[in-house]
């Protein structure tokens, strides 16, 4: 599969997410806008793709500290042992702090300001359902 890497912010859009399955519809009443905010995130990080740097791993170790990342996953896994939170379907983490509540609606707009106000790199985790999209970005982000 020859996939350019900032096509898999878009290919993030294909699948279903948890906001999709009846269990989290329940769980979050906002799932609908969530993951529509969640899309416009992915469209932000592409337009912006000279400042995302792709990881497998959003530890302070990894990333450095106080600095910004995003983690969009398809799948709902609990622990992860490359992600220090529960992994939900999005989750920012900004000037080093982990926000596992903000709603993807607030990062969007704070996002916005981050790529218009500041210089630095964002950090970008995806986890995606399709074995072969995990293995590409598994490749890229070894390089």
């Amino acid at each position: 599969m020859n996939i350019e890497s900032k096509e898999l912010l878009l290919k993030m859009k294909e699948y279903d997410f948890v906001y999709d399955t009846t269990v989290g519809k329940m769980v979050n009443t906002n799932s609908q806008e969530d993951k529509a905010y969640v899309f416009k995130i992915l469209d932000l990080l592409y337009e912006n793709f000279h400042k995302v740097r792709f990881v497998d791993d959003l530890s302070e170790s990894v990333i450095g500290k106080g600095k910004w990342a995003v983690l969009i996953s398809q799948k709902f896994a609990m622990v992860d042992k490359r992600i220090p939170i529960p992994q939900v379907p999005f989750h920012l983490k900004y000037d080093g702090k982990d926000d596992i509540s903000m709603k993807a609606k607030h990062s969007y707009f704070l996002l916005i300001g981050f790529f218009q106000e500041l210089d630095d790199e964002i950090y970008v985790s995806l986890n995606f359902k399709n074995e072969e999209y995990r293995r590409v970005y598994k490749e890229l982000v070894k390089k």
